[in-house]
């Protein structure tokens, strides 16, 4: 088994606001960036390897004309191992902060991503249906009654319009249950924390710890996720013309012209890839150790709370 390391940080039950929040997770970063990337920087390069696979992989599909079997079996494989690599990142990570075994930490992460699924594919059936009753009860039967049957400009429009209102209300729905998972930031963290809880029972009690510190939680994320997606876009600018290129090549080659790009494009657009993802993993472990302070301070201001009350009591 792996050697435990005791990572250098501040105190983590504590009441921070935003701002204490992200230098505390900054401090904790750069204050152990070397013993943390001696740990984790193999789990993030196989974790980059991978998916710079998976990511040429699905543009070179996307330049087929149709998908087929072998295709569909080789994404799904691809994202598979992408999966089974973040949960060995995010297991390895996690040791660093909870001090458990590899095993024990990706069992939970394995649990905790599977949770978030089942969440988001409720949440998402839940968005369609609202979406389905919203488009029939906008285009009545009725709703072209009158209009001559030789003009289908004016019942192109009324589609149109019923489609832009259609999706326009689905998109805020998305949104606002989007914002009401916020407090998952919370739980997750708490699931890989206290080490002797369960996912389901600390769910509901969790979620309703997180929505009354949510705009605690909004702010912090809304700054690191601005933060991290400057960074991240400027690291990935390379990356992007490299997928620029090849997706006006493709459809060039598409209208019957060559392809134009050279024979070592592929192998090229992999080594960025793969250095820009590796990249952009380190920057997530920023992220999660933001995510591990929010759980800090919520704990923090909730005992603060029951010791106020019990001395008023």
């Amino acid at each position: 088994m792996t050697n435990m390391v005791q990572l250098k940080q501040e105190e983590l039950i504590k009441s921070r606001g935003y701002r204490a929040t992200i230098k505390a997770a900054y401090n904790l970063f750069t204050d152990n960036y070397k013993v943390i990337l001696k740990h984790i920087w193999p789990y993030a390069l196989v974790l980059a390897l991978i998916t710079g696979v998976f990511v040429l992989n699905q543009f070179r599909v996307y330049g087929q004309p149709s998908l087929s079997v072998v295709n569909i079996i080789t994404g799904f494989a691809l994202m598979v191992l992408v999966f089974a690599a973040d949960l060995a990142f995010t297991g390895r990570l996690m040791m660093l902060l909870n001090q458990q075994s590899l095993s024990w930490n990706i069992l939970r992460a394995l649990k905790a991503s599977l949770w978030l699924l089942f969440l988001i594919t409720i949440i998402s059936i839940i968005v369609s249906l609202i979406g389905v009753a919203i488009n029939h009860f906008t285009t009545p039967s009725d709703a072209t009654a009158g209009i001559p049957q030789t003009d289908p400009m004016i019942l192109m429009q009324q589609q149109q319009m019923a489609y832009f209102k259609t999706m326009g209300i689905v998109t805020l729905v998305g949104i606002v249950f989007v914002l009401l998972l916020l407090p998952i930031v919370y739980i997750i963290m708490q699931y890989f924390v206290e080490i002797k809880t369960r996912f389901h029972q600390i769910f509901f009690k969790g979620w309703k710890t997180g929505m009354k510190h949510w705009g605690y939680l909004f702010i912090t994320l809304l700054v690191v996720g601005i933060l991290l997606s400057v960074v991240i876009t400027i690291i990935s600018l390379p990356l992007i013309i490299l997928f620029t290129a090849y997706g006006i090549s493709l459809q060039g080659v598409i209208q019957g012209d060559e392809a134009g790009l050279p024979s070592y494009f592929h192998f090229l657009a992999y080594g960025v890839s793969v250095v820009v993802y590796f990249v952009y993993y380190i920057m997530i472990i920023f992220a999660l150790f933001v995510a591990y302070y929010i759980y800090g301070s919520i704990k923090a201001k909730e005992q603060e709370k029951e010791n106020f009350m019990t001395v008023e009591s």
